[in-house]
């Protein structure tokens, strides 16, 4: 597995700056480096402290400079060291072919160099692309077409209909194209609405373990390009999500939300029905969007109702001085009522 610093720098389209004969045997974090190990930086006021550690090479954005240490300079040091990663990962070679406890349906297309693995259920006519591994106790339901490169690990359900694109990649547990929580009420009495649209999802998208995402009441929703999804996120029907946002963990989306491109929502975040969040916009975490708000491009918001950052952290701190102001305004009051009793006690004088 080992390499050499030259063999790293050229995979990586990057300049060595140092002894490019150096051989390196894997990765690892700063504090865990060895003199045989690569590490990275990504802003030039770390590298007096990386170039101090033990790690006998670093990636290092451009312009940083060691008489000491062997370098690679990266315009993106920590893209660069993601791929650093992958060069020394021991991936285990996708071996095609369908597991004789598969169940295999009527009219299923499978492209060239798949693998259906253990229990794997593929209902009649769907299509998975070249390439594609299907994991273990995995459910692909009835026309559901999958693209080629793409990994469903073990126990993800895809319901009847569901599109996906190209290297995409669904982690254990998630269920894509679910019934959207749709209900009209009749005299106090929910009858379900019929969740009849599809699923669509885009190339390069990642879905989390245990998410869940639903399809579209009527139309359908939408997952687009690059998309990430962390664990445990919830997509609503109808909703549309733009090219490469990212939700992370525990995030709700209601029905018939948009979700322009570039988008990040942190952790927790809640979004109602027939929001519209803006491109580029950024939602803090465990922030609430109501009902039909609108956020706008490039804005940041964070709070319960969503609202411009510094604006949320200026009332956020308000709000924590509420006690010591209270406890002030009581021996104000007190202080009042005693200076009241006593002009009540002075004599009165007539004029």
């Amino acid at each position: 597995m080992a390499k050499t610093v030259a063999e790293i720098a050229n995979s990586l389209g990057a300049e060595v700056v140092g002894d490019a004969s150096q051989l390196i045997s894997g990765v690892a974090s700063l504090a865990q480096a060895q003199a045989d190990y690569i590490s990275f930086i990504d802003a030039p006021e770390r590298a007096k402290a990386a170039i101090a550690s033990a790690a006998g090479c670093l990636i290092v954005p451009i312009g940083v400079t060691s008489d000491s240490k062997t370098l690679i300079q990266a315009k993106n040091p920590k893209l660069a060291f993601a791929r650093t990663v992958e060069l020394f990962q021991d991936k285990k070679p996708l071996i095609a072919g369908v597991h004789p406890s598969a169940v295999i349906g009527v009219g299923v297309s499978l492209d060239e160099g798949v693998r259906i693995g253990p229990c794997a259920v593929i209902e009649d006519e769907a299509c998975i692309g070249a390439g594609t591994d299907v994991g273990p106790g995995v459910y692909v339901g009835e026309k559901c077409v999958l693209g080629t490169g793409c990994v469903l690990h073990p126990n993800v359900v895809l319901y009847p209909g569901v599109t996906i694109g190209d290297r995409v990649t669904v982690h254990a547990g998630a269920v894509l194209g679910s019934d959207g929580f749709g209900y009209v009420v009749d005299d106090g009495v929910f009858h379900k609405f019929p969740q009849i649209g599809r699923l669509e999802v885009g190339d390069d998208v990642e879905i989390g373990a245990n998410t869940t995402v639903d399809r579209g009441a009527l139309d359908a929703t939408v997952i687009r390009q690059g998309v990430k999804l962390d664990n445990l996120v919830q997509i609503g029907h109808n909703v549309s999500v733009g090219e490469h946002s990212i939700l992370s963990a525990q995030v709700g989306v209601a029905g018939s939300a948009i979700i322009e491109r570039d988008v990040i929502l942190a952790g927790q975040v809640g979004v109602a029905d027939h929001v519209t969040i803006g491109r580029g916009a950024r939602v803090g975490a465990q922030a609430g969007v109501f009902a039909g708000k609108k956020i706008r491009p490039e804005q940041v918001v964070g709070g319960t109702p969503a609202r411009p950052l510094n604006e949320w952290k200026t009332q956020h701190a308000t709000a924590s001085r509420l006690p010591k102001w209270k406890a002030e305004l009581e021996a104000v009051k007190t202080r009042i009522a005693e200076l009241e009793a006593k002009v009540r006690e002075l004599p009165s004088t007539k004029i």
